[in-house]
């Protein structure tokens, strides 16, 4: 098992790491290069009136409600929780882990049209390597997760509805990658790598799990 405790809600994920870790993301609360001790997945009601609070708002509630620690990174998704997608990998002292939660309501083609129409379907993606990385090697591993959805998308065949092409994620995707905030044991992690090798294949087989549980579900509620 990798060394992170995963508490999964039908609201909420959250992931606490055993130690303090640094994070590379593009999230709402705390997104950047941040110094963390847990990352926050939470779910909103995509049918419910929009929040009086802005989102930072809302999932710094959230963090205090649950009583997370104060340095929490927060995503937001209107994506059913049951959608996580998991995988993990071991190759001797080295631990990759992923964890996936996927809405498929704002699909887009990257390129497609600009529209002020998103609504809160989305794919957030946590990725752990239990070793240190540069933050050279973070950006990196964030380029590879993305590489990695994307691939699971279009094999999925999943189409944007805006331009009818294969699509390439969804209008408000949130990403993170994040390890242990230590002396760096890796420079790079490219797909020659070992490391590398480990990051696309824990994203690219957790995100077709998420996928399928979202278009699944999809398909039962036509």
């Amino acid at each position: 098992m990798s060394s992170v405790r995963l508490i999964h809600h039908p609201d909420y994920i959250a992931l606490l790491p055993a130690e303090r870790c640094k994070v590379l993301s593009s999230a709402v609360l705390n997104g950047g290069l941040q110094e963390a001790n847990a990352l926050l997945n939470m779910r909103v009601d995509k049918h419910a009136p929009l929040h009086c609070l802005a989102p930072e708002q809302t999932l710094l509630k959230k963090v205090e409600e649950l009583s997370l620690p104060a340095a929490t990174i927060g995503m937001m998704t209107a994506a059913s929780m049951q959608s996580l997608g998991q995988q993990i990998e071991h190759k001797d002292d080295l631990t990759v882990a992923c964890w996936v939660t996927s809405g498929l309501s704002n699909v887009r083609r990257v390129g497609d049209k600009a529209d002020d129409n998103a609504v809160p379907g989305t794919i957030n993606i946590c990725l752990y390597i239990n070793q240190a990385l540069s933050d050279a090697a973070l950006a990196e591993a964030l380029i590879l997760l993305t590489e990695s959805k994307v691939t699971a998308i279009r094999d999925a065949e999943i189409i944007s509805p805006v331009s009818g092409l294969p699509a390439s994620g969804t209008g408000t995707d949130s990403h993170a990658v994040f390890c242990p905030d230590a002396e760096p044991q890796h420079a790079y992690c490219g797909k020659h790598t070992t490391l590398g090798e480990l990051i696309g294949r824990v994203v690219l087989q957790a995100c077709s799990i998420s996928l399928n549980h979202c278009l699944r579900s999809l398909a039962e509620n036509e």
